[in-house]
């Protein structure tokens, strides 16, 4: 019977010890990598004239408890355009800021956040002006460092860009230090 005890103890001990292990809304730095799918909801733009553009965003942020995080954000938009060779492109540098809805392993989150955007074309000249960024997301912990995301944004320009406002949808991975 005392063996019996000793089993059911190091049990509950084991697990109790492996749910402390698994702490994935910890306070601590991430980094992220995604692949991004832009796409225009420009002001007067001519239907069929603008495309999909497929570009990649890279995220460092800081975890501050287990319900927030802040961040900051390098975007590439890729081409929108798909038309007699012109090219316009957006870079956006953005601060950022998500709250976490839940905090176990699956993490949906609503963000928001302050940037500027560049507007690149090779028959114009370039552009910027400030952004404004709001959506959410999900994050999916693999393990207590690693896991996965999705994300869906609205980046609504101002000033002399304010025609540029465009959505993304992000797909990618992260790395919890």
């Amino acid at each position: 019977m005392k063996a019996l005890w000793i089993t059911i103890s190091a049990l509950l001990v084991l697990c109790a010890s492996a749910a402390v292990a698994q702490d994935y809304s910890r306070p601590g730095m991430y980094g992220q990598l995604n692949g991004v799918a832009s796409f225009e909801s420009f002001d007067g733009a001519p239907s069929g004239l603008f495309d999909t553009g497929l570009g990649a965003s890279g995220r460092i942020g800081f975890r501050t408890s287990p319900k927030f995080a802040v961040e900051g954000l390098v975007e590439y938009s890729g081409d929108f355009v798909d038309f007699a060779g012109l090219d316009l492109t957006s870079t956006l540098i953005a601060a950022n800021a998500r709250y976490y809805v839940l905090t176990e392993r699956v993490q949906p989150y609503l963000a928001t956040g302050i940037g500027w955007e560049f507007v690149s074309t090779n028959v114009a000249s370039d552009e910027s002006g400030f952004v404004v960024r709001f959506g959410g997301g999900l994050d999916y912990y693999i393990s207590e460092s690693w896991g996965l995301t999705g994300e869906f944004a609205y980046n609504l320009a101002t000033g002399d860009i304010d025609d540029f406002n465009y959505m993304t949808l992000g797909w990618g991975a992260f790395l919890r230090f």
